[in-house]
């Protein structure tokens, strides 16, 4: 019976031991692993360092920030709380860009 027992416990250890090993490798070792490690960052610290800067159709920048943004986007728009917590909200269309700034 004690065999039993100690046989249970490593094989248990073994399994915790190599899913905690694959883990480590994925979140430090992928681009997508390193990608959930950031998103993660953000989600939970209400963002990270970053800097913003919207061109328009010629290349001039028509929009620039630098701050602590938590950033979520589709295919075509982008969205962003800044550090005073207003939700920012930019629209990319084919000729036009249109920016949407919450106000306190």
């Amino acid at each position: 019976m004690k065999k039993a027992v100690i046989t249970i416990i490593i094989v248990v250890g073994v399994i915790i031991f190599g899913i905690g090993s694959c883990s480590y490798w994925y979140l430090n070792h992928t681009a997508s692993g390193v990608r959930t490690v950031k998103d993660f960052k953000s989600e939970t610290s209400n963002g990270i360092e970053r800097e913003i800067t919207v061109y328009n159709a010629d290349g001039k920048a028509i929009m620039h920030f630098k701050g602590k943004f938590d950033i979520s986007h589709s295919s075509r728009s982008l969205q962003y709380v800044d550090q005073q917590n207003r939700k920012h909200n930019i629209y990319f269309g084919d000729n036009t860009t249109v920016i949407v700034n919450e106000l306190k």
